[in-house]
Protein backbone atom coordinates (compact mmCIF):
# COMPACT_ATOMS: atom_id res chain seq x y z
CA UNK A 1 0.00 0.00 0.00
CA UNK A 2 1.31 3.36 -0.91
CA UNK A 3 1.64 5.72 1.91
CA UNK A 4 -0.68 8.83 2.17
CA UNK A 5 0.56 12.10 3.11
CA UNK A 6 -2.96 13.63 2.97
CA UNK A 7 -3.45 11.29 6.34
CA UNK A 8 -0.15 10.92 8.00
CA UNK A 9 0.66 12.89 11.58
CA UNK A 10 3.71 14.60 9.69
CA UNK A 11 5.33 14.78 6.35
CA UNK A 12 8.98 16.05 6.06
CA UNK A 13 9.52 17.21 2.31
CA UNK A 14 13.08 17.32 0.94
CA UNK A 15 14.12 20.28 -1.47
CA UNK A 16 13.40 18.18 -4.44
CA UNK A 17 9.35 18.39 -3.37
CA UNK A 18 9.94 21.98 -3.44
CA UNK A 19 11.24 22.38 -6.59
CA UNK A 20 8.84 20.28 -8.77
CA UNK A 21 5.73 21.65 -7.10
CA UNK A 22 7.25 24.95 -7.71
CA UNK A 23 8.32 23.94 -11.69
CA UNK A 24 4.56 22.22 -11.65
CA UNK A 25 2.67 26.13 -10.33
CA UNK A 26 1.52 24.38 -7.03
CA UNK A 27 3.44 25.51 -3.85
CA UNK A 28 0.48 26.78 -2.91
CA UNK A 29 -1.76 23.78 -3.13
CA UNK A 30 1.03 22.01 -1.44
CA UNK A 31 0.69 23.83 1.55
CA UNK A 32 -2.66 24.13 1.56
CA UNK A 33 -2.63 20.40 1.53
CA UNK A 34 -0.06 19.67 3.73
CA UNK A 35 -0.49 22.49 6.55
CA UNK A 36 1.15 22.00 9.52
CA UNK A 37 1.94 18.54 9.02
CA UNK A 38 5.04 19.32 6.83
CA UNK A 39 8.27 19.96 8.17
CA UNK A 40 11.96 20.05 6.77
CA UNK A 41 15.19 19.21 8.30
CA UNK A 42 17.38 22.07 8.75
CA UNK A 43 19.64 20.93 5.93
CA UNK A 44 16.74 20.84 3.56
CA UNK A 45 15.79 24.32 4.83
CA UNK A 46 19.72 25.65 3.99
CA UNK A 47 18.89 24.44 0.82
CA UNK A 48 15.84 25.80 0.13
CA UNK A 49 17.13 29.37 0.96
CA UNK A 50 20.38 28.69 -1.47
CA UNK A 51 17.96 27.86 -4.05
CA UNK A 52 15.55 30.50 -3.68
CA UNK A 53 18.33 33.28 -3.95
CA UNK A 54 19.87 31.24 -7.24
CA UNK A 55 18.57 28.64 -9.84
CA UNK A 56 14.87 28.38 -8.15
CA UNK A 57 13.46 31.87 -7.35
CA UNK A 58 9.88 30.48 -7.04
CA UNK A 59 10.82 29.24 -3.78
CA UNK A 60 10.49 32.43 -2.50
CA UNK A 61 6.72 31.82 -2.11
CA UNK A 62 7.61 29.65 0.91
CA UNK A 63 8.93 32.21 2.66
CA UNK A 64 5.99 34.68 1.95
CA UNK A 65 3.32 31.89 3.10
CA UNK A 66 5.62 31.08 6.38
CA UNK A 67 5.42 27.66 5.09
CA UNK A 68 6.67 25.41 6.37
CA UNK A 69 5.47 26.59 9.51
CA UNK A 70 7.41 26.05 12.71
CA UNK A 71 11.29 25.76 12.65
CA UNK A 72 13.32 23.52 10.85
CA UNK A 73 13.98 20.59 12.74
CA UNK A 74 18.12 19.98 13.58
CA UNK A 75 19.21 16.54 13.39
CA UNK A 76 19.80 15.08 17.27
CA UNK A 77 23.17 15.29 17.92
CA UNK A 78 23.89 11.52 17.97
CA UNK A 79 23.46 11.43 14.08
CA UNK A 80 25.45 14.14 13.71
CA UNK A 81 28.37 11.79 13.09
CA UNK A 82 25.69 9.10 11.05
CA UNK A 83 24.71 11.72 8.81
CA UNK A 84 28.78 13.18 8.17
CA UNK A 85 29.99 9.14 7.15
CA UNK A 86 26.81 8.81 4.92
CA UNK A 87 27.36 11.74 2.97
CA UNK A 88 31.27 10.68 2.66
CA UNK A 89 30.31 7.24 1.42
CA UNK A 90 28.31 8.55 -0.59
CA UNK A 91 29.42 11.46 -2.48
CA UNK A 92 31.47 11.40 -5.50
CA UNK A 93 34.79 12.46 -6.80
CA UNK A 94 34.13 16.88 -7.03
CA UNK A 95 31.37 16.71 -5.35
CA UNK A 96 30.21 19.76 -3.62
CA UNK A 97 30.48 19.84 0.26
CA UNK A 98 26.87 20.35 0.51
CA UNK A 99 25.99 17.61 -1.84
CA UNK A 100 23.25 14.94 -0.27
CA UNK A 101 22.75 17.02 2.85
CA UNK A 102 19.17 17.10 2.47
CA UNK A 103 18.52 13.64 1.59
CA UNK A 104 20.61 12.29 4.50
CA UNK A 105 19.20 14.58 7.18
CA UNK A 106 15.52 14.02 6.05
CA UNK A 107 15.80 10.10 6.43
CA UNK A 108 17.75 10.11 9.23
CA UNK A 109 15.35 12.50 10.92
CA UNK A 110 12.11 10.56 9.69
CA UNK A 111 13.71 7.18 10.61
CA UNK A 112 14.16 9.20 14.37
CA UNK A 113 10.60 10.20 14.44
CA UNK A 114 9.27 6.90 13.27
CA UNK A 115 5.53 8.53 12.25
CA UNK A 116 6.54 10.44 9.55
CA UNK A 117 5.93 9.78 5.64
CA UNK A 118 8.71 11.15 3.90
CA UNK A 119 8.42 13.09 0.07
CA UNK A 120 11.89 12.46 -1.91
CA UNK A 121 12.96 12.09 -5.26
CA UNK A 122 16.33 10.95 -5.22
CA UNK A 123 17.40 7.66 -5.75
CA UNK A 124 19.90 8.14 -2.60
CA UNK A 125 17.14 9.63 -0.48
CA UNK A 126 14.79 6.54 -1.70
CA UNK A 127 17.52 3.74 -0.57
CA UNK A 128 18.20 5.65 3.04
CA UNK A 129 14.66 5.36 3.61
CA UNK A 130 14.04 2.04 2.50
CA UNK A 131 17.05 0.47 4.62
CA UNK A 132 15.38 2.69 7.47
CA UNK A 133 11.81 1.32 6.74
CA UNK A 134 10.59 5.23 6.55
CA UNK A 135 7.62 5.88 4.57
CA UNK A 136 8.55 7.40 1.11
CA UNK A 137 6.50 8.78 -1.64
CA UNK A 138 8.03 11.04 -4.51
CA UNK A 139 6.92 14.28 -5.81
CA UNK A 140 4.91 12.97 -8.74
CA UNK A 141 2.82 10.52 -6.33
CA UNK A 142 2.24 13.24 -4.05
CA UNK A 143 1.16 15.03 -7.08
CA UNK A 144 -1.65 12.43 -8.13
CA UNK A 145 -2.74 11.89 -4.11
CA UNK A 146 -3.59 15.17 -4.05
CA UNK A 147 -5.78 15.01 -7.37
CA UNK A 148 -7.34 12.38 -6.56
CA UNK A 149 -8.38 14.13 -3.37
CA UNK A 150 -9.43 17.11 -5.18
CA UNK A 151 -6.56 19.24 -3.58
CA UNK A 152 -5.50 19.75 -6.77
CA UNK A 153 -7.00 20.15 -10.83
CA UNK A 154 -5.99 17.33 -12.96
CA UNK A 155 -4.00 19.89 -15.47
CA UNK A 156 -2.10 21.45 -12.66
CA UNK A 157 -1.39 17.61 -10.97
CA UNK A 158 -0.14 16.33 -14.79
CA UNK A 159 2.51 19.59 -14.70
CA UNK A 160 3.74 18.74 -11.30
CA UNK A 161 3.94 14.86 -12.50
CA UNK A 162 5.55 15.53 -15.88
CA UNK A 163 8.10 17.86 -13.39
CA UNK A 164 8.62 15.11 -11.28
CA UNK A 165 9.02 12.11 -13.65
CA UNK A 166 11.77 11.32 -16.54
CA UNK A 167 11.01 12.24 -20.18
CA UNK A 168 8.90 9.56 -21.60
CA UNK A 169 6.39 9.02 -18.60
CA UNK A 170 3.39 11.14 -18.93
CA UNK A 171 -0.27 10.88 -19.25
CA UNK A 172 -0.57 7.36 -19.75
CA UNK A 173 0.98 6.34 -16.35
CA UNK A 174 -0.61 9.35 -14.56
CA UNK A 175 -4.38 8.00 -15.19
CA UNK A 176 -2.85 4.68 -14.28
CA UNK A 177 -1.40 5.86 -11.05
CA UNK A 178 -4.60 8.69 -10.45
CA UNK A 179 -6.83 5.15 -10.74
CA UNK A 180 -4.50 3.44 -8.13
CA UNK A 181 -4.86 6.19 -5.29
CA UNK A 182 -8.05 6.64 -6.18
CA UNK A 183 -9.17 2.94 -5.33
CA UNK A 184 -6.62 3.26 -2.42
CA UNK A 185 -8.40 6.05 -1.07
CA UNK A 186 -11.88 4.79 -1.66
Amino acid sequence: MIPVAGQAERVLLDTSAFINFADGGALFQLAGYLGERAAVALDVDVELKRSASGRFPALKTLGMLKWPAGEPLPLPPDLLADAAALRRLHSGPGAHQEANRGEVATALLAGRLGNAVVIMDDDLGKRLCRTRAVARISSAQLAVEMVASGALDEQTGLRVFDVATPSGVGRPEFDKALQRVREQLG
